[in-house]
């Protein structure tokens, strides 16, 4: 049996010091059907490089102004086809099991 699909979406701007540990948090779970999205609002601080070494592990990922965070969260979740959806904040992160421990609840 397939496992539900999980879109993340996480939306950041010059969170730097944060990101790699937030991106890390959701690949590493190595979740079997996830889909996550990225949504940058034009970082200056070196946030887009960091992103750049996953985005081959990333469903999606843009860079470029927006109007905030809701319009940066709307834009990724616009993109988002999981049957279950959720965000994450670029300086939070889940435990490795998060992602199992929700599909088995769904």
């Amino acid at each position: 049996m397939t496992p539900l699909k999980i879109s993340v979406v996480t939306v950041c701007y010059n969170m730097a010091p944060y990101i790699e540990q937030t991106l890390r948090s959701v690949l590493d779970a190595d979740y079997p059907n996830l889909e996550y999205i990225v949504i940058d609002g034009g970082s200056t601080d070196g946030t887009q490089a960091i992103i750049e070494r996953y985005r081959d592990r990333l469903a999606y990922y843009v860079s470029e102004p927006d109007g905030g965070m809701y319009d940066a969260l709307a834009k990724g979740f616009e993109r988002a086809t999981g049957e279950v959806m959720a965000w994450l904040n670029a300086d939070d992160c889940y435990f490795p099991w998060t992602l199992q421990t929700v599909s088995e609840i769904f």
